[in-house]
């Protein structure tokens, strides 16, 4: 038996060498080399994206309503006072001017309304009273004769409403 020393390893056993370091670095370098080059192959033999420009949609230019019912308010009334255009007549344009003004900003139909449908529609949406009223001083003269809705006499206060209507709708 041997002494305290325990048992002893024959010669022809040893323990594993260590290897350096080193050796693990170049391998994980040399992939890391392998893998950059196939991304530059990949990347620089690609065929670059065609350039695809979007046409942008034609917009039209703003219009701006408001002007442009007012200047119909301005025609209708040198046609009146020229001669060219009954007042009767100037009452039905100016009624349908506010009414399509109305129309065209609001959601609103009073393109489609009748005096009637705007003075119920009063309740329910504060803002058509006015438009109501200038309606309710343009229907006598515009659907009785001359002498009887005196629409010469009255195409001033119809121009006046007409033109508050357009100018104070929100």
């Amino acid at each position: 038996m041997r002494g305290a020393e325990g048992p002893s390893i024959p010669e022809e056993f040893q323990q594993p060498m260590a290897h350096s370091g080193w050796w693990l670095v170049l391998a994980l370098a040399l992939l890391a080399a392998v893998a950059l080059y196939y991304l530059a192959v990949i990347l620089l033999t690609r065929k670059p994206r065609p350039v695809v420009e979007v046409e942008t949609p034609w917009v039209p230019e703003p219009r701006d309503v408001r002007a442009e019912h007012l200047a119909e308010i301005d025609r209708i009334e040198r046609a009146v006072h020229r001669g060219d255009l009954p007042a009767r007549v100037g009452h039905q344009h100016l009624s349908r001017t506010v009414r399509d003004y109305v129309a065209a900003v609001s959601q609103v139909p009073a393109d489609k309304m009748v005096l009637a449908d705007l003075k119920a529609t009063v309740l329910s949406d504060p803002r058509t009273r006015p438009l109501a009223m200038a309606v309710e001083v343009m229907y006598p003269p515009a659907f009785a004769s001359d002498e009887e809705g005196r629409a010469a006499d009255r195409f001033p206060e119809a121009l006046g409403r007409a033109r508050q209507v357009v100018t104070t709708w929100t």
